[in-house]
């Protein structure tokens, strides 16, 4: 087999995921503007800084799932929602991997891929020297 039928046949085999990522700063608006703009375009949408009206509660979209980690007693700065129709995949939080306000992970398996992707949602606060420099 030819080098460039290997790369094809690889190819063949990838997974395609659309992925929005944004910081909300703190807004319920500009939530609800991004989850608007990823409908019917992307599969998942990483946001930072959401809103949350309390500690347990954000916004809601009939498309979208939203996953979110499990601290308790704490307003989480990441949040994730996958999309209700991605049928060419499956998300599940790793709560196990990590398991904070500031950050989070899922895992996305297919059957076309053998190996787990991980993906992390980190929220990186600037710290106060950096702003001082």
């Amino acid at each position: 087999m030819s080098q460039n039928n290997a790369n094809d046949e690889s190819f063949a085999n990838t997974l395609n995921i659309w992925i929005l990522q944004h910081n909300c700063a703190r807004s319920m608006q500009i939530m609800h503007a991004c989850m608007k703009f990823a409908k019917n375009k992307t599969d998942i949408v990483i946001l930072q800084e959401s809103w949350m009206k309390d500690k347990n509660i954000t916004i809601s979209h009939s498309l979208f799932i939203c996953i979110k980690s499990n601290v308790q007693n704490t307003h989480v700065r990441v949040l994730i929602f996958v999309a209700k129709n991605a049928k060419k995949f499956t998300c599940t939080s790793r709560s196990n991997i990590v398991n904070s306000e500031d950050m989070q992970a899922i895992s996305i398996i297919n059957n076309k891929i053998q190996r787990r992707i991980l993906l992390f949602n980190i929220y990186n606060e600037k710290s106060q020297n950096a702003n001082n420099e």
